[in-house]
């Protein structure tokens, strides 16, 4: 009678223990976070692209200065709508409300899940098209045609050289250990 009595006090701490879960809402704070990252390292994606796909083209000095004009535009836009306002979305696709504890490990398994929605040709399709409706201005010339015939292949160059889950996951606290990193994963230029 007393193992029972004990047995049942065991299992009653651990039903009345913290859920010790990784949330919905940390998963959301996660992605935020994610879009800073990205936000911050705008210029030297915008230099990779302009290094690296405008030669690429037939018109390699128009790429420059269109790139240069309406890049930093296109990435912002798909930042706002994809990460930071799609953030529970996303979470919710990868089924995050249900994970477990939030580990490094995690991390890097979760920005996969991440990499993989942000490569899915599907996700550029729709990419491409928000940002014709959504990005371009009536001042930008030919910014539609831009974006259609540019964005997809300048997108999956970015993803392959910056989207690295380790290395990202490997500079956030979760990782390191550290609460506060001591220098961010892409220089700003300050």
């Amino acid at each position: 009678m007393k193992v029972l009595l004990i047995l049942c006090l065991a299992l009653a701490g651990t039903w009345a223990a913290p859920d010790p879960r990784f949330t919905c809402a940390e998963c959301v704070d996660e992605m935020h976070k994610f879009g800073f990252i990205v936000r911050m390292g705008e210029k030297e994606i915008q230099a990779y692209l302009q290094e690296n796909y405008c030669p690429t083209v037939d018109d390699v000095e128009e790429c420059m200065n269109t790139l240069a004009r309406i890049y930093p535009n296109m990435l912002e836009a798909v930042v706002r709508h994809y990460i930071v306002d799609g953030a529970i979305h996303v979470c919710q696709t990868m089924g995050v409300c249900d994970a477990r504890r939030y580990t490094c490990e995690e991390c890097v398994v979760g920005l996969e899940w991440v990499e993989a929605y942000l490569e899915d040709p599907i996700m550029i399709a729709e990419m491409t098209v928000f940002l014709e409706q959504n990005a371009c201005i009536d001042e930008w010339e030919n910014c539609k045609e831009v974006v259609k015939e540019h964005f997809p292949a300048m997108h999956t160059m970015a993803m392959e050289k910056f989207m690295i889950p380790t290395e990202i996951c490997n500079q956030e606290p979760v990782c390191t250990g550290v609460t506060h990193p001591t220098h961010h994963p892409h220089p700003t230029g300050h």
